[in-house]
Protein backbone atom coordinates (compact mmCIF):
# COMPACT_ATOMS: atom_id res chain seq x y z
CA UNK A 1 0.00 0.00 0.00
CA UNK A 2 1.21 3.39 -1.50
CA UNK A 3 1.65 6.04 2.05
CA UNK A 4 0.03 9.62 1.34
CA UNK A 5 3.20 11.60 1.02
CA UNK A 6 4.45 8.91 -2.05
CA UNK A 7 0.98 9.28 -3.34
CA UNK A 8 1.02 13.14 -3.14
CA UNK A 9 4.31 13.33 -4.84
CA UNK A 10 3.51 10.84 -7.54
CA UNK A 11 0.30 13.59 -8.45
CA UNK A 12 2.87 16.84 -8.25
CA UNK A 13 5.07 15.31 -11.11
CA UNK A 14 2.26 15.36 -13.55
CA UNK A 15 2.18 17.79 -15.90
CA UNK A 16 -1.84 18.53 -15.56
CA UNK A 17 -1.11 18.79 -11.99
CA UNK A 18 1.77 21.64 -12.85
CA UNK A 19 -0.51 23.04 -15.04
CA UNK A 20 -3.45 23.46 -12.92
CA UNK A 21 -0.87 24.71 -10.08
CA UNK A 22 0.19 27.66 -12.33
CA UNK A 23 -3.33 28.63 -13.13
CA UNK A 24 -4.48 28.61 -9.27
CA UNK A 25 -0.90 30.28 -8.00
CA UNK A 26 -1.64 33.36 -11.02
CA UNK A 27 -5.31 33.32 -9.60
CA UNK A 28 -4.26 33.63 -5.93
CA UNK A 29 -1.57 36.37 -6.27
CA UNK A 30 -3.44 38.77 -8.70
CA UNK A 31 -6.40 38.23 -5.60
CA UNK A 32 -3.89 39.06 -3.14
CA UNK A 33 -2.35 41.59 -5.18
CA UNK A 34 -5.65 43.73 -5.35
CA UNK A 35 -6.87 42.45 -1.40
CA UNK A 36 -10.14 40.72 -2.80
CA UNK A 37 -11.05 36.71 -2.63
CA UNK A 38 -11.87 37.41 -6.54
CA UNK A 39 -10.66 38.74 -9.20
CA UNK A 40 -11.29 39.77 -13.04
CA UNK A 41 -11.28 36.45 -15.30
CA UNK A 42 -10.92 38.09 -17.91
CA UNK A 43 -8.77 40.80 -17.06
CA UNK A 44 -6.18 37.81 -15.83
CA UNK A 45 -6.86 36.04 -19.09
CA UNK A 46 -6.22 39.04 -21.29
CA UNK A 47 -2.44 39.40 -19.76
CA UNK A 48 -1.55 36.03 -20.95
CA UNK A 49 0.25 35.79 -24.35
CA UNK A 50 -2.16 35.30 -27.15
CA UNK A 51 -1.02 32.24 -28.21
CA UNK A 52 -1.51 30.39 -24.73
CA UNK A 53 -4.93 31.99 -23.81
CA UNK A 54 -6.63 29.33 -25.04
CA UNK A 55 -5.14 26.56 -23.26
CA UNK A 56 -5.63 29.26 -19.67
CA UNK A 57 -9.10 29.53 -20.39
CA UNK A 58 -9.91 25.65 -20.93
CA UNK A 59 -7.57 25.15 -18.27
CA UNK A 60 -9.64 27.72 -15.62
CA UNK A 61 -13.20 25.73 -17.13
CA UNK A 62 -11.99 22.71 -15.85
CA UNK A 63 -10.80 24.09 -12.53
CA UNK A 64 -14.18 25.63 -11.83
CA UNK A 65 -15.73 22.23 -12.89
CA UNK A 66 -13.69 20.02 -10.55
CA UNK A 67 -14.61 23.17 -7.39
CA UNK A 68 -10.97 24.81 -7.35
CA UNK A 69 -11.80 28.17 -8.67
CA UNK A 70 -15.42 29.64 -8.23
CA UNK A 71 -17.20 31.98 -10.99
CA UNK A 72 -19.13 34.74 -9.91
CA UNK A 73 -20.31 37.19 -12.34
CA UNK A 74 -17.35 37.46 -14.82
CA UNK A 75 -14.75 36.95 -11.75
CA UNK A 76 -12.98 34.22 -10.22
CA UNK A 77 -11.43 32.69 -7.33
CA UNK A 78 -10.49 29.83 -5.39
CA UNK A 79 -12.53 28.35 -3.20
CA UNK A 80 -12.30 26.34 -0.17
CA UNK A 81 -11.24 22.64 -2.37
CA UNK A 82 -8.61 25.72 -4.41
CA UNK A 83 -6.95 26.54 -1.36
CA UNK A 84 -6.46 23.15 0.04
CA UNK A 85 -5.05 22.71 -3.73
CA UNK A 86 -3.06 25.77 -3.46
CA UNK A 87 -1.16 25.05 -0.05
CA UNK A 88 -0.20 21.55 -1.35
CA UNK A 89 1.53 23.44 -4.50
CA UNK A 90 3.29 25.63 -1.80
CA UNK A 91 3.79 22.95 0.04
CA UNK A 92 5.40 21.27 -3.21
CA UNK A 93 7.73 24.16 -3.95
CA UNK A 94 8.82 24.68 -0.68
CA UNK A 95 7.30 27.63 0.85
CA UNK A 96 6.57 27.55 4.75
CA UNK A 97 2.44 28.11 5.06
CA UNK A 98 1.35 29.46 8.37
CA UNK A 99 -2.56 29.98 10.07
CA UNK A 100 -4.92 29.92 7.05
CA UNK A 101 -2.50 29.31 4.55
CA UNK A 102 -1.79 25.87 5.51
CA UNK A 103 -4.85 24.08 4.78
CA UNK A 104 -5.07 20.38 4.64
CA UNK A 105 -7.53 17.75 3.76
CA UNK A 106 -5.45 14.91 2.46
CA UNK A 107 -8.97 12.85 0.70
CA UNK A 108 -9.61 16.45 -0.93
CA UNK A 109 -7.19 16.93 -2.33
CA UNK A 110 -6.28 13.38 -3.75
CA UNK A 111 -9.81 13.70 -5.23
CA UNK A 112 -8.59 16.55 -6.84
CA UNK A 113 -5.17 15.48 -8.03
CA UNK A 114 -7.13 12.46 -9.38
CA UNK A 115 -9.82 14.67 -11.16
CA UNK A 116 -7.26 16.91 -12.54
CA UNK A 117 -5.02 13.73 -13.50
CA UNK A 118 -8.11 12.53 -15.76
CA UNK A 119 -8.70 15.87 -17.34
CA UNK A 120 -7.34 16.76 -20.60
CA UNK A 121 -8.11 20.89 -20.65
CA UNK A 122 -5.21 20.67 -17.75
CA UNK A 123 -2.66 19.55 -20.78
CA UNK A 124 -0.54 22.74 -21.60
CA UNK A 125 -0.22 23.79 -24.96
CA UNK A 126 3.36 24.50 -24.23
CA UNK A 127 6.66 22.87 -23.20
CA UNK A 128 5.24 22.59 -19.08
CA UNK A 129 8.50 23.94 -18.27
CA UNK A 130 8.48 26.61 -20.51
CA UNK A 131 4.97 27.30 -18.83
CA UNK A 132 6.23 27.33 -15.34
CA UNK A 133 9.14 29.36 -15.64
CA UNK A 134 7.69 31.94 -18.18
CA UNK A 135 3.97 32.32 -17.82
CA UNK A 136 3.91 33.67 -14.43
CA UNK A 137 7.08 36.25 -15.29
CA UNK A 138 5.05 37.24 -18.20
CA UNK A 139 2.17 38.12 -16.78
CA UNK A 140 4.04 40.39 -14.00
CA UNK A 141 5.97 41.94 -17.15
CA UNK A 142 2.59 43.13 -18.29
CA UNK A 143 1.47 44.25 -14.76
CA UNK A 144 4.94 46.31 -14.23
CA UNK A 145 4.94 50.08 -14.60
CA UNK A 146 6.84 51.31 -17.70
CA UNK A 147 10.42 51.90 -16.99
CA UNK A 148 11.74 55.18 -16.78
CA UNK A 149 13.69 55.26 -19.82
CA UNK A 150 10.79 54.54 -21.73
CA UNK A 151 9.55 57.99 -20.96
CA UNK A 152 12.57 59.86 -22.03
CA UNK A 153 11.50 60.79 -25.79
CA UNK A 154 8.53 62.74 -23.67
CA UNK A 155 11.18 64.77 -21.44
CA UNK A 156 13.13 65.71 -24.63
CA UNK A 157 10.40 66.62 -26.50
CA UNK A 158 8.71 68.76 -23.37
CA UNK A 159 12.26 70.30 -23.17
CA UNK A 160 12.89 71.12 -26.92
CA UNK A 161 9.57 72.88 -26.68
CA UNK A 162 10.07 75.21 -23.50
CA UNK A 163 13.70 76.33 -25.48
CA UNK A 164 11.60 77.03 -28.38
CA UNK A 165 8.75 79.08 -26.73
CA UNK A 166 12.18 80.98 -24.73
CA UNK A 167 13.55 81.74 -27.84
CA UNK A 168 10.27 82.60 -29.48
CA UNK A 169 9.55 85.17 -27.02
CA UNK A 170 12.98 86.84 -26.70
CA UNK A 171 12.99 87.27 -30.35
CA UNK A 172 9.32 88.79 -30.54
CA UNK A 173 10.25 91.67 -27.30
CA UNK A 174 12.67 93.71 -28.81
CA UNK A 175 15.86 94.92 -26.28
CA UNK A 176 14.61 98.17 -24.16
Amino acid sequence: MMNTAAKSSEHALTERATFAAVLVTLVRQRCAETGSNRTSRTGLQLRVPVQERPSVRRGFDALIEHGILAMSGEHIGLTAQGKIFSAYCRRMRGERLHGADDVRDDDTLHRLLDAIGADPRLDPDHDIDDIVSTLPGRLEEYRLPPHPSSRMPLVWIVLALLVALVGVLLLAWPPH
